[in-house]
């Protein structure tokens, strides 16, 4: 069964072996691939601060962790960003994810984006909600579109997703 995970600064080994698995491509980028472990617990307070909106520079907005799980195991990685700036309409939006490289085509992230959609609900978000996705990216489009995901514009380079 999956579920989220909410990022905690005591997280350790299985999640950061995970993240290992996750390089960045298709436009989401995993800060943590090929970081030494060593500077992992830094990088999880960092990311605990962002979702309360300490330490961000001038163009970020708060953004929330999760981890997709599945039977106590991390499968895959999704923000939340709480808002949305003029830049994060156009590439960004407010959701990201990414499944680690081994567990892809299992329907992780159809499970992970519902799941990220239902989160986002909670936290208070009642704007619609945007996804982006790389044109070429098409298992990314059939997530979001198996998801409920209005496409409303289209460009040389992204998809744009809309959720209600």
């Amino acid at each position: 069964m999956f579920y989220l995970q909410p990022l905690s600064p005591a997280d350790g080994r299985e999640v950061y072996d995970m993240l290992q698995r996750i390089p960045p491509e298709n436009g989401f980028e995993n800060s943590a691939y090929t970081m030494d472990y060593g500077d992992f617990p830094a990088w999880l307070a960092k990311k605990a601060d962002m979702a309360r909106g300490i330490g961000l520079e001038d163009w970020m907005v708060p953004s929330s962790t999760f981890w997709l799980m599945e039977d106590g195991v991390p499968v895959g990685q999704g923000n939340i960003r709480h808002r949305l700036t003029d830049a994060l309409r156009e590439r960004g939006g407010h959701i990201g994810y990414a499944v680690a490289a081994d567990q892809q085509g299992r329907g992780c992230g159809k499970a992970l984006l519902r799941l990220l959609l239902e989160e986002a609900r909670r936290m208070g978000i009642t704007e619609e909600l945007l996804v982006t996705v790389y044109l070429g990216n098409a298992a990314s489009r059939r997530v979001a579109e198996a998801c409920g995901g209005e496409k409303r514009r289209e460009t040389a380079e992204r998809v744009y997703y809309w959720f209600s």
